[in-house]
């Protein structure tokens, strides 16, 4: 049985509704089970939980993407290296997706150039050669996109004109139902324990703390870390009690 219903906002109002499909009811379960299991042991373990939600969600995913029935019912994915054009929107991630990005970006001094040499009117700064230069560490919105037509994603994303034909806007379903259900699964635990963990715009939220060692302890105490202008407001805000560190 799930642990509990995977909708953050019906959740938390009360609210009942259908039963998820199996593969994003997994894949909440899994990051579900990693974040609830950190959550008493504070901010580090809880980071270190979001790597284990990226790797169950990928785990899962790689479980049938190699599978007969995934690949006949399936249009191919347009989504490889040398593409990049979905790196021009604006990158979602929850907030302590980009924690524990910041992290990991503290041992990764080419990595972390990039990113402090972003502008505003730039597309993502780990977009290098057609390649995601953090892709082992990239939040779980990036990880769900997988369209069928680069043309889409040339139109909408940039602004390109189409040459030749009809769009076909389609998308693999299974990546996104499983890479929504583990975001789902990592941020739903952290609102219910009454931590804020709203969805923020990557890069100028990553900016905002890669120079700020104390920013997931200070965030854990229940200090504004991100800039509000950076927020995407995917899930509920909570009230956040502020929290003194002994």
């Amino acid at each position: 049985m799930s642990p509990t219903n995977f909708d953050p906002v019906a959740t938390l109002r009360g609210q009942a509704r259908r039963p998820p499909p199996p593969l994003e009811q997994a894949a909440f379960d899994a990051a579900h089970a990693a974040v609830s299991q950190a959550l008493p042991q504070g901010v580090e373990a809880m980071m270190d939980a979001v790597t284990k939600a990226w790797q169950r969600a990928d785990r899962i995913f790689d479980s049938i993407r190699q599978t007969p029935a995934f690949a006949l019912g399936q249009a191919p994915a347009a989504c490889r290296r040398g593409c990049g054009w979905c790196c021009h929107q604006k990158v979602g991630a929850a907030a302590i997706e980009i924690l524990a990005m910041s992290r990991a970006l503290a041992t990764r001094p080419a990595e972390r150039a990039l990113l402090t040499a972003w502008r505003p009117d730039q597309p993502c700064a780990f977009l290098q050669q057609g390649a995601c230069a953090v892709y082992d560490i990239r939040p779980l919105k990036c990880r769900s996109l997988w369209h069928v037509d680069v043309r889409h994603c040339m139109t909408k994303y940039a602004g390109l004109p189409v040459m030749a034909g009809q769009t076909n806007p389609a998308f693999q379903l299974e990546p996104k139902m499983i890479y929504e259900g583990a975001l789902k699964g990592l941020a739903l635990p952290l609102i219910k324990a009454g931590r804020d963990c709203p969805g923020l715009e990557l890069m100028p939220a990553l900016q905002a703390i890669i120079d700020r060692p104390d920013a997931a302890g200070r965030w854990w105490d229940g200090e504004t870390v991100f800039p509000a202008a950076a927020v995407l407001d995917w899930f509920p805000k909570v009230a956040v009690k502020s929290r003194r560190r002994r």
